[in-house]
């Protein structure tokens, strides 16, 4: 069986030493591939211009926001703060060299120091500094530790011990190497884990490594390409193999959800966080308060309010991660219940907040502006005309802006209306009800027709005693049917 998340190791600059990876081949074939850069610096920390814009926040509270993370999760998120932030510059950069010192990976250690000291100077102060003499002993410790390690590996494999205990070797070795952060390496022996692991929970620790390994490489290195199978996919084989273990599914809603919103499909990621269980504990991925953040301004972004009372309001489930950001819950209210200017004054006591988020900084532009055309065209659906200046009122903008704000969307074929400059009103296009009948009956009609062949296929290959078996492990983006296999 593939594996969730797969990816290969390329290195671009052929003047870089390759490290030692697995030489497994079975792992190979699984594999896409993932462009390294040449300098841990430009891998770790990033070099778009986005991550340089500062951002005021008097009042953000590090401390608080900080301490739901674990791992090199934490160290990025910190030295993602310090870049941007200069309130808080110092303060993050010491948590994360601390943080950092409390690992062994070394090279990032050198260049956050580095970093540190660009942006900060002296006020970095000395203890937070260079410490060369811990640099040298944790590189000894290393080298040494890892050499220990491949050497118990390799020793199991020899006498040819059973699996379980191969398996704890390679978990040790996979341990080591995430905490060490290399990310490359860990994925290749987890790949390894899978021939070794027989029972569920070994299956399951396979799955759930291979997961949070491979945001972790997407965190480490801003040109990272995964390729993953449907979440709907996953969802099936996780039913298949694990049952219903909330924790599992909230690991692999997690991580759907955050390859949606890398790749700024909102309303993918805004039903993966949705559906994410409030079992979820995941501090080296993500948070609860994340999950509520994430969800709601991707639901807002491409879900009519219908939908946001549905999968947001009444879900039980969601509700409790909204309750963890104050606030949130009656802004989705007012917006639902068309209270816009109220809704959108909240979204902009959020934007330093999300400006200060690794995974939102970059949309946030997108996520807002998305927000505020859904919310027009939403406003103005039930009407046959309107006032511009009534509806710059609504939303709290200038009429100017309004009236920009209509020509994109009409333009763009978003809202079915004209703009009267003499009258100053935007007024709807009637619909031709005869056509958009023909058209609505000719898709039912081909709905049904598929629905019936598909019925027919599958009662032939019940009666000649064939089953079906779905393919998971396909690439999503070669089609959008799924693939299956006639056994």
């Amino acid at each position: 069986p593939g594996s969730l998340w797969l990816a290969r190791v390329k290195i671009s600059e052929p003047s870089q030493k390759r490290r030692k990876c697995s030489k497994a081949p079975a792992a190979e074939r699984h594999i896409s591939s993932i462009d390294i850069m040449s300098e841990e610096k430009k891998r770790f920390n990033g070099s778009s211009k986005e991550e340089k814009t500062e951002v005021h926040h008097g009042t953000f509270n590090l401390l608080d926001y900080i301490k739901d993370y674990r791992g090199h999760t934490k160290i990025r998120r910190l030295v993602f703060i310090g870049r941007r932030c200069p309130d808080v510059r110092l303060a993050a950069f010491r948590g994360a060299l601390s943080e950092l010192k409390k690992g062994r990976n070394l090279d990032l250690y050198t260049s956050t120091v580095s970093e540190a000291r660009e942006l900060l100077g002296e006020r970095l102060g000395e203890k937070w500094g260079y410490d060369k003499e811990w640099y040298e002993s944790s590189r000894r410790e290393y080298h040494q530790e890892e050499s220990a390690l491949d050497s118990k590996v390799a020793a199991h494999r020899r006498e040819e011990d059973s699996n379980e205990e191969i398996l704890e070797a390679l978990k040790k070795h996979i341990e080591f190497l995430l905490e060490s952060g290399s990310f490359r390496e860990a994925q290749m022996k987890i790949r390894e884990t899978s021939d070794y692991a027989r029972t569920v929970d070994q299956k399951l620790y396979t799955r759930l490594a291979e997961v949070e390994n491979a945001v972790q490489m997407d965190l480490n290195d801003s040109r990272v390409t995964l390729h993953i199978p449907l979440p709907q996919a996953w969802s099936r084989r996780l039913e298949m193999e694990f049952g219903s273990k909330k924790k599992v599914q909230a690991k692999i809603r997690v991580a759907s959800g955050l390859y949606s919103l890398k790749h700024s499909n909102f309303e993918t990621a805004a039903r993966e966080f949705a559906m994410v269980p409030f079992e979820l504990d995941s501090p080296r991925m993500i948070s609860k308060r994340d999950v509520a953040l994430y969800g709601t301004l991707c639901a807002m972004a491409s879900f009519r309010r219908a939908q946001l009372q549905a999968n947001l309001l009444r879900s039980g489930e969601f509700n409790k991660f909204m309750a963890l950001v104050p606030g949130l819950t009656e802004m989705v209210q007012m917006f639902v219940q068309c209270k816009f200017r109220a809704a959108f004054e909240f979204l902009e006591k959020l934007k330093p907040d999300i400006q200060l988020d690794y995974y939102l900084a970059r949309h946030q532009k997108k996520l807002y502006e998305k927000i505020q055309e859904l919310a027009i065209v939403q406003y103005f659906a039930p009407f046959s005309h309107a006032r511009i200046s009534r509806m710059a009122e609504v939303f709290g903008i200038s009429e100017k802006e309004m009236r920009a704000r209509l020509v994109r969307l009409i333009g763009r074929g978003l809202m079915n209306a004209r703009i009267d400059n003499f009258k100053k009103v935007v007024v709807s296009k009637e619909k031709n009800m005869r056509i958009q009948t023909y058209e609505k009956a000719l898709e039912v009609g081909t709905a049904y027709v598929r629905d019936l062949k598909t019925l027919l296929m599958k009662m032939s290959l019940t009666a000649h005693d064939h089953s079906i078996a779905y393919n998971f492990d396909r690439n999503p983006e070669d089609s959008k049917r799924e693939d299956i296999t006639v056994l």
